[in-house]
């Protein structure tokens, strides 16, 4: 049994334990989506229309996009996609407490676990390689000199689908942040933030013309290592590649 008193041991077994489960016969099928009938129903309500909007248009011009150019992406679109994704907006005050940062995400508590990190190739202004995303300065910070990709290959199963992709960014979790206030349950809500800021990096791709394809599937220790990120510490969650649209270059 694990002590209620420990925050983090039960989510690092299942951290540690869910590396990607290739199920063959799974992919081998057609896409089944399933839909819920809840028993009981009483009556069903139409809806009015839903109305039309700029955020509805963004919307509907998401997707998952399998096939990018071998062009160079603008620095100007890649700073977009990071500010929108995690970006600082501006300090916020609650009576009585010190001054955090607001971002462009909610986040439990407002502690804020997730470092975001990127991949690069093809950024004018840029060289090729790995960076951390500085919230603070809105800067990127270089830590490896080098086009990753090759490395990034065996480590990721969607491979194929985003190798030509210009930015592969990553969101990584510090687990204590989160944890130390909301235990096991916090590990739960680093995920749902990841969630936020790949929805926010994938509508602002749209905006600008771009296209991504999220991916969770990918070797955590394989890139946990590259990343330089501390075992048991901290972790890739979640990643969005993001590019041109090939047939339109």
């Amino acid at each position: 049994m694990i002590p209620l008193e420990d925050p983090t041991t039960l989510s690092q077994l299942f951290h540690l334990n869910s590396e990607p489960w290739l199920n063959d016969d799974a992919y081998k099928g057609a896409v089944t989506q399933e839909l819920k009938v809840p028993d009981g129903i009483i009556a069903e309500i139409s809806l009015p229309p839903h109305g039309g909007s700029a955020l509805m248009d963004l919307l509907e011009r998401r997707r998952s996009y399998r096939d990018f150019a071998q062009s160079e992406m603008p620095l100007e679109h890649a700073s977009a996609l990071l500010f929108a994704g995690y970006g600082a907006i501006a300090p916020a005050r609650f009576s009585g407490q010190t001054a955090f940062l607001r971002r462009t995400v909610p986040s439990a508590g407002g502690l804020f676990p997730l470092e975001i990190y990127t991949f690069t190739q093809r950024v004018h202004g840029l060289e090729d390689g790995l960076y951390h995303y500085d919230v603070v300065a809105h800067s990127l910070q270089l830590l490896l000199r080098a086009n990753l990709w090759s490395t990034l290959e065996p480590m990721f199963y969607a491979y194929p689908f985003m190798k030509d992709a210009n930015l592969v960014v990553a969101m990584a979790a510090v687990f204590r942040r989160i944890q130390t206030k909301y235990g096991p349950r916090g590990y739960r809500y680093a995920l749902l933030e990841c969630g936020h800021v790949a929805q926010n990096i994938c509508l602002r791709a749209s905006e600008l013309g771009l296209e991504t394809l999220c991916m969770g599937g990918f070797l955590d220790s394989s890139l946990n290592e590259l990343m330089a990120l501390k075992p048991k510490e901290e972790g890739a969650l979640y990643t969005v590649a993001a590019g041109f649209e090939a047939a339109k270059q």
